[in-house]
């Protein structure tokens, strides 16, 4: 119960401090679309493993076929694993670095420019994400014809 009481009253202090100040809004602003396009695409972590385990067994496949056509496919998989496997560490990398809380020790100014970045380096991790799920999409599908 206290817990909430703090919870509730520390959400109430910051709402009212941040509308008195354009630059606390514009930190605000900053730091949530960040994270909401964290929330768009960490759900589709999933799908990338999944691409990826499908691939390697594709691939593994491959391994008895000398000729090489299988050679070159096996490549052309090998990279889009690799392709998933980056965007995939890209998240990991961000959530990892991600300071939620910078704010609270550093400037206004710094913390404008922090979040910025944190929201464009988040928005490629997410075109990254997105990207490499539908390019191995449509190798999966050409590799089950």
């Amino acid at each position: 119960m206290k817990t909430k009481l703090i919870f509730t009253l520390s959400v109430i202090s910051l709402s009212v401090f941040s509308c008195q100040n354009p630059q606390q809004e514009e930190i605000k602003t900053l730091k949530s679309n960040a994270i909401e396009l964290h929330d768009v695409v960490m759900p589709r972590m999933g799908e990338i493993s999944e691409l990826s385990s499908q691939l390697k067994t594709f691939r593994e496949q491959l391994m008895t076929d000398t000729t090489d056509s299988a050679s070159a496919v096996r490549v052309t998989i090998s990279k889009q694993i690799e392709t998933l496997d980056a965007a995939y560490e890209g998240m990991m990398e961000w959530m990892n670095t991600y300071e939620p809380g910078f704010e609270k020790e550093h400037s206004a100014d710094s913390s404008i420019v922090y979040y910025t970045k944190q929201k464009e380096a988040i928005n490629t991790v997410k075109s990254n994400i997105e990207e490499s799920i539908d390019e191995a999409g449509k190798l999966l599908e050409e590799l089950k014809r």
